[in-house]
């Protein structure tokens, strides 16, 4: 197991692009994201499967489309069968049946009945929530008033700031595994900067939500730093790639929402490996976050499930800087929502009619329609889009 890196993949929750220096704004103080992505390598063309955050980690722990699997919505506190079917084979329990030691620290938001818990799908820890947003001092999620924050099995009353917690129980795991011979595999998922905006600790708390928001990213970024540092000071670095990605690419200061437009569909997504991933290294291959699931599978040498359709493809050419053409047709759905994408051309509509078709390429805002041009191409990519999401609802084994 000694030839298999240990695998740090960290989330942020509702965390734009402009947020961040590299990728060109920079609104927000990040300096430790900021030197992670200068030291490895940065992804212009990371998408999100479905800009929600149920879907999305669906989407990373199954390596299949959420809309393939069942989940295109949140998972529901109100429901028991509402969550992540035991039928798929998490990304987790794909690296624990290779010796990787596993553990998830943070929201989980994939089930809120106990047959869902993440030490059910592979995990070996499991620190934190099943909601998909909660307060983050008392832990209560709004919509019913009860708290959903356990350790393993077992509900907990632990007191402190959500992020901190996470963070401390994800560098312990990472001190202790470092004394053992098998890779690790930890999955950190932040609920920062999701709502409600409160000011974590350190930071005077304001009226105004923008401004927590702001300390939000600025803790995010220290915690994140936090986790940088314990690995170096684990002396595991070198056998150690860390992924960090936000799960969606709609935020507070954007005001673009959760949509199907490029907008919201491409994230930040950064990772290092010192070593083995060289430093400013940029890449413009548009792929997709649930690609991490036959990557990771790769780097653990473990096989990918082949008793069922997998979305995912090994991206970690990619990681290091090597241009790929697009050799897949994507498929996005979500509400009324639709998208197809064939190589740089894409196509949006809405409530079943096509209403824009881009070159990518040459127009990543997708300002310029080009449906009067291509009347074809556009009647023949919707009917491939009906086919996938035919074969998808014959498919799915899960419910949100």
């Amino acid at each position: 197991m000694k030839n298999h890196p240990n695998i740090i993949f960290m989330v942020a929750d509702n965390l734009g692009r402009e947020a961040v220096d590299y990728y060109g704004e920079g609104i927000f103080e990040t300096p430790r994201l900021n030197t992670m992505a200068s030291e490895g390598v940065v992804f212009n063309n990371c998408l999100i499967a479905t800009p929600l955050c149920s879907p999305a980690r669906c989407a990373w722990n199954t390596g299949r489309h959420p809309y393939r699997v069942g989940i295109n919505s949140q998972t529901r506190p109100d429901d028991p069968e509402s969550g992540l079917s035991l039928q798929e084979v998490s990304i987790a329990r794909l690296l624990h049946n290779a010796g990787y030691t596993t553990g998830l620290f943070g929201k989980w938001n994939l089930g809120y009945a106990a047959t869902f818990n993440p030490l059910h799908h592979g995990f070996h820890e499991f620190y934190g929530s099943n909601a998909g947003h909660a307060d983050y001092y008392t832990h209560l999620y709004n919509r019913d008033m009860k708290s959903h924050f356990f350790r393993g099995l077992e509900p907990i009353a632990d007191e402190g700031y959500f992020d901190t917690l996470f963070t401390d129980e994800a560098i312990k795991f990472i001190n202790r595994q470092s004394q053992e011979p098998d890779p690790f595999y930890l999955n950190l998922a932040f609920y920062a900067p999701h709502g409600p905006y409160q000011a974590p600790p350190g930071y005077y708390h304001s009226d105004d939500p923008l401004i927590n928001y702001q300390y939000m990213v600025e803790y995010l970024d220290l915690c994140v730093g936090r986790v940088l540092d314990a690995v170096h000071h684990a002396g595991i670095a070198e056998n150690t790639l860390i992924v960090f990605l936000s799960d969606q690419g709609g935020s507070r200061t954007n005001g673009y929402g959760r949509t199907l437009w490029e907008r919201s569909l491409r994230v930040i997504c950064n990772a290092v490996w010192p070593g083995k991933i060289a430093p400013n290294t940029k890449t413009n291959t548009p792929w997709v976050h649930y690609d991490l699931y036959a990557t990771f599978a790769a780097l653990a040498g473990a096989p990918v499930p082949d008793d069922r359709v997998i979305d995912a493809q090994n991206a970690w050419p990619l990681f290091e800087g090597k241009e790929q053409p697009l050799d897949r047709t994507l498929h996005w759905t979500y509400r009324t929502e639709a998208a197809i994408r064939e190589g740089n051309l894409k196509l949006h509509a809405t409530n079943g009619k096509p209403d824009g078709l881009f070159d990518l390429s040459t127009d990543p805002e997708e300002q310029r329609d080009l449906r009067a041009t291509a009347p074809e191409k556009v009647e023949k990519m919707m009917a491939e889009h009906h086919v996938w999401k035919q074969a998808c609802e014959a498919q799915q084994t899960s419910k949100a």
